[in-house]
């Protein structure tokens, strides 16, 4: 449907189907078309809400929902003779689940590429299948604004299930039981996507990108049989069409398609997710993941680690967004990990903690680099943020992931153990009897291991500025 067209019969948006999910708690925009000048009358909850039909065809009022509970609602919207009816509403938490082919990963898997608990996932979706509902766009490139999507909501059933992205599944399922609400995802990925077709042209320019970055940009070229990889294309058809239905807030899977960005993709990811917000009108919470380690046809390559670097910058520099690392959930031969619900569980614990204020008292927040100290016997002593006595491996296993380079600049494999405060870790190296610097999981696929006791990855660092 093309926003220009004017449209004489009584439509509401797709995304106000039967089974939908709104948003608990808050006021809810509800949209549609209709014959100009015309009077819609949208009830709700005994309540009654009118606005004309503007001239362009569109109309909007916004309703209030209270708390969620259990209850099935209709929405019912009348214009002149025409009454329309949406049945099966729910109260509860919607998300928008967005990114690219490790997003848009079902249950069931891709070719030769598994999820882990898939089978359980299935057979046990019928349990909870009222509880998870879940709106799928699968809308083509568009090179022009759409003001509608070709969806509907769906209760997440086996067969819905396993065509349902993984950690979208996976976050709403556990969210839902953590809440004891229901939840709707909005579920918007699309495999290979750069983030580029994810916002306007516009919005790019305006990123803060050099010129040298923004001429690297738009000299890609894109390939019709291919995903999208130019400005927009995603966001005409995908985004903009369901832009400020009202939501809790966003997960992000998405970076491998960018990885030649590794000192912008920061910027755009910020520009994106300011462009969301202000066409949703929302402060829109945004929980993204970081790169997995994989082996990208060469295992001691580094720029995956650069790009996760750049990551990681994100929460630095946009208010209300929190990464979750997934350092330990790689695999060095498929870009596609198999441990998706750990990937969905970690977003549901940010979700808990920074978003609704429930999960105290559990530090999930990501160590970083704190100092390091090199002793005149050749150790490094790192110390991390974020930890206190908690980092596993103090006995049970050898840590994998650690470097030391001299003035050379150099760097080789080195052993590590943590001391016995918990806290700090020694760092040894034979090649490096005098380093200079120290880096922890700086290459694309080393099997990097450390995480705290509560199963939070430790992501990438460094101690040096060296290219």
């Amino acid at each position: 449907m093309n926003s220009l067209f004017l449209i004489l019969t009584l439509t509401l948006s797709h995304l106000f189907t039967d089974h939908a999910v709104l948003q608990q708690q808050t006021q809810v925009p509800v949209w549609g078309w209709g014959d100009p000048g015309k009077t819609v009358e949208v009830r709700w909850n005994g309540q009654s809400y009118k606005t004309s039909v503007k001239a362009d065809g569109s109309w909007r009022v916004e309703i209030p929902t209270g708390k969620a509970d259990g209850a099935a609602y209709t929405l019912t919207v009348k214009s002149g003779k025409e009454t329309l009816a949406v049945n099966d509403i729910v109260l509860g938490e919607v998300w928008i689940c967005s990114g690219q082919s490790n997003m848009e990963m079902p249950i069931s898997g891709f070719g030769f590429q598994e999820v882990e608990g898939a089978t359980e996932a299935i057979m046990e979706a019928p349990e909870t299948a009222s509880q998870v509902r879940v709106f799928d766009i699968k809308t083509p490139k568009c090179t022009e604004p759409k003001a509608d999507v070709d969806a509907s909501w769906a209760y997440s059933d086996g067969a819905v299930t396993a065509r349902t992205s993984a950690v979208g599944y996976f976050f709403a399922k556990r969210l839902s039981k953590s809440l004891g609400v229901p939840v709707g995802i909005l579920v918007n990925a699309w495999g290979g996507s750069r983030i580029e077709p994810w916002m306007t042209r516009e919005v790019i320019d305006a990123a803060g990108l050099t010129e040298q970055e923004l001429k690297a940009l738009y000299a890609i070229e894109e390939q019709p049989e291919r995903w999208p990889e130019t400005p927009e294309l995603i966001w005409n058809g995908r985004v903009k069409p369901i832009a400020g239905y009202a939501a809790k807030g966003i997960i992000w899977y998405q970076g491998c398609s960018n990885m030649d960005q590794p000192h912008c993709y920061d910027k755009l990811q910020k520009a994106m997710v300011e462009m969301w917000r202000k066409e949703w009108g929302r402060e829109l919470p945004f929980i993204f993941t970081l790169l997995a380690p994989h082996s990208h046809g060469d295992s001691d390559g580094r720029w995956r680690s650069f790009f996760v670097e750049n990551q990681l910058h994100t929460e630095e520099i946009l208010d209300k967004s929190w990464a979750v690392c997934t350092e330990t959930l790689g695999n060095p031969v498929t870009v596609h990990p198999a441990r998706k619900k750990e990937v969905a569980d970690m977003m549901v614990q940010r979700a808990l903690q920074n978003v609704y204020d429930i999960y105290s008292g559990v530090s999930i927040e990501l160590p970083r680099l704190k100092e390091v100290v090199f002793e005149e016997d050749g150790t490094a002593k790192v110390t991390l943020t974020q930890v206190w006595s908690n980092l596993m491996s103090i006995s049970a296993r050898d840590i994998i992931g650690f470097e030391l380079a001299g003035e050379d600049k150099q760097f080789h494999l080195a052993t590590a153990q943590v001391d016995w405060d918990g806290g700090t870790i020694l760092v040894r190296c034979p090649e490096v009897p005098r380093p200079k610097a120290v880096r922890y999981g700086w290459r694309n696929w080393m099997g990097a291991n450390l995480q705290k006791s509560n199963g939070i990855p430790v992501p990438p660092f460094r101690s040096d500025d060296w290219d």
